[in-house]
């Protein structure tokens, strides 16, 4: 198939934007002349590609402003004198290479940056004339245009066809030209925590590994040896393994409370509750079975309950966690990332204040590498902060009675458990929602809409997003809509049904996010990933609905909407509530 001139592809692009597009179209500038074209010509010591120059001589780039022309990620259309000084600015930023003084950029970037954008190549060569995107000066991955005609041509046809480009559809808004994202949402998602459950925890200890015997072994009698045989001897050579560090994991005490009660609280998984030792806990961790979900162990000292973090993502620091631990009692978390140690105080369901949190940085061992295995290994790269650590301990001893000592409640079993971690907090209610969302003016809407239509017309919005996502076949969910729609109040606290579900989703993106990190993801995909994190955040969008100010929620709800038609849907949903 032949591919159209540079000035057909541009008639066909002006074409639809006078017809759908006016505002965008009045931003394209007039032709620049072909005196202006040569004098960046010299001034740049190159040539243009005969396809730049008749695209400058039917439009000289794009007037900035509102409803400007833009590519999606790439931004604006350049003028010849934004040609000539992003290509001067990048050839200092080379001086000495030959980096940014073989290509020519087409537009200015999302952000006005020269780095960013579509270059043309204008190298002699058998690339001489290609288009490709750059961020921060390099290639990504999409895939580059033979010519800019091809470029032109393909966006053309993206316009009147209503097809993909550059991963967006083009759409006419009051006159505007906007690019929304392809959206899809696949179904039934593979469930990580579903295919845990079918699992067995691993067993406590696995089988002895048998010691081969040698000839030479004191215990074996020895064996004559055969004529013209030659016997193999094993010699063990080397250091010996030192011994790993002593275990300072993430701790938290209660005054009162039973380990039973700290489970709880803590949000254990029912049916995972059990005596464990640390080695059989970390076993189950990071076995197939924990799906990727934190395991702790719970004991009593003193008068005061604590539970041991023995794997997974920490827990004990965050503030929903510290309000529900410290409802009616107090409490203390001990925590250790790395370089970093702090004990924090909550009582009531109060933190302290952030001043009041003590934290010790210690700097990094010089020449010490590092790793995952360090501390097993014996290979202390924190030094000051393993004393810190053993410090607060001291201080919680002498100060409160706790005898917390990690290495001897390491081989204790204590009753323990998985846990389904909480809800992040939302923002504050006094936090502003954004003025635009999606390229729509979502602060005139709010203030143009009377509350009780507003309200309506959200709640038909956050209707459409649980069923394109899914979340609508949970029945917690599907309640919580119809209470909506009835104007009735909605729990969704943490150990509410709908809390509950609302966190089993967050734990359904993590687990199968960590799978994929790994180059065995088991029976999970990216498009299970996909569909997760849309139901964890149609279930956020929800819960800020129940929660905030209606503007914040609006902004969430519309923000998640899959489909391409979410904008007529509204107005439909105002007109009609």
């Amino acid at each position: 198939m032949s591919i159209p001139a540079v000035e057909d592809s541009w008639a066909r692009v002006d074409a639809w934007l006078a017809r759908h597009a006016p505002r965008t179209r009045a931003t394209l500038r007039p032709p620049a002349s072909q005196a202006g074209i040569e004098g960046a010509e010299r001034t740049l010591g190159v040539s243009f590609p005969p396809d730049l120059v008749a695209s400058l001589r039917c439009h000289d780039g794009v007037e900035p402003g509102d409803g400007a022309l833009e590519l999606p990620s790439y931004g604006a259309l350049s003028q010849v004198a934004d040609i000539v000084r992003d290509t001067t600015f990048l050839r200092g930023l080379a001086e000495g290479t030959e980096d940014g003084a073989d290509r020519l950029p087409l537009t200015r970037g999302i952000a006005l940056r020269a780095t960013d954008g579509l270059f043309l190549a204008c190298r002699p060569g058998p690339h001489h004339g290609r288009v490709a995107g750059y961020f921060d000066g390099y290639m990504p991955s999409v895939p580059p245009w033979p010519s800019l005609r091809h470029f032109l041509a393909d966006l053309a046809e993206a316009l009147n066809g209503g097809f993909p480009f550059l991963g967006h559809i083009p759409l006419a808004v009051d006159g505007r030209l906007v690019w929304e994202t392809e959206r899809t949402v696949p179904a039934d998602p593979v469930s990580p925590l579903s295919h845990a459950a079918t699992l067995a925890e691993p067993e406590s200890d696995p089988p002895a590994v048998r010691r081969p015997v040698f000839p030479d072994d004191a215990s074996t009698p020895p064996q004559p040896a055969r004529s013209g045989a030659q016997r193999l001897l094993f010699v063990r050579t080397g250091r010996p393994r030192p011994a790993p560090l002593p275990d300072q994991p993430d701790v938290v005490f209660a005054a009162g409370l039973t380990p039973e009660e700290m489970l709880r609280r803590l949000g254990a998984v029912p049916g995972t509750v059990r005596p464990r030792d640390r080695r059989q806990a970390q076993r189950a961790v990071e076995s197939a079975w924990a799906a990727h979900r934190p395991l702790v162990r719970a004991g009593e000292s003193g008068g005061w309950a604590f539970a041991i973090l023995e794997g997974g993502a920490a827990q004990f620091a965050r503030p929903a966690v510290l309000r529900a631990l410290s409802a009616g009692t107090r409490v203390m978390v001990l925590t250790r990332q790395g370089p970093e140690v702090a004990l924090t105080l909550a009582e009531d369901g109060v933190r302290c204040p952030e001043e009041q949190i003590r934290r010790v940085m210690s700097p990094r061992k010089p020449n010490t590498a590092g790793g995952p295995w360090a501390r097993r290994l014996g290979v202390d790269l924190w030094p000051g902060s393993t004393a810190a650590y053993t410090g607060f301990l001291a201080e919680l001893e002498q100060e409160f009675g706790i005898a917390y000592d990690p290495a001897g409640e390491g081989a204790a079993e204590l009753a323990s458990a998985l846990l389904l971690p909480f809800l992040d907090d939302l923002p504050e209610a006094e936090h502003e929602p954004p003025a635009q969302v999606r390229d729509f003016d979502l602060a005139r809407f709010v203030q143009s809409t009377p509350p009780q239509r507003l309200r309506v017309a959200v709640a038909a919005q956050l209707t459409r997003l649980a069923s394109e996502t899914g979340i609508d076949t949970y029945p917690e969910v599907s309640d919580a809509l119809d209470r909506i729609h009835r104007g009735l109040p909605v729990r969704c606290d943490q150990e509410d049904p709908l809390g509950v579900r609302m966190r089993t989703l967050a734990a359904e993106v993590h687990a199968t996010r960590e799978l994929l990190r790994h180059e065995d993801s088991g029976p999970v995909s990216d498009e299970d990933l996909t569909a997760w994190v849309a139901r964890d955040h149609a279930a956020r969008a929800l819960r800020e609905f129940v929660r905030l100010p209606l503007p914040a929620a609006a902004a969430t709800v519309l923000q998640q909407r899959v489909s391409l038609h979410w904008r007529e849907e509204l107005a439909a949903d105002v007109r009609g509530a």
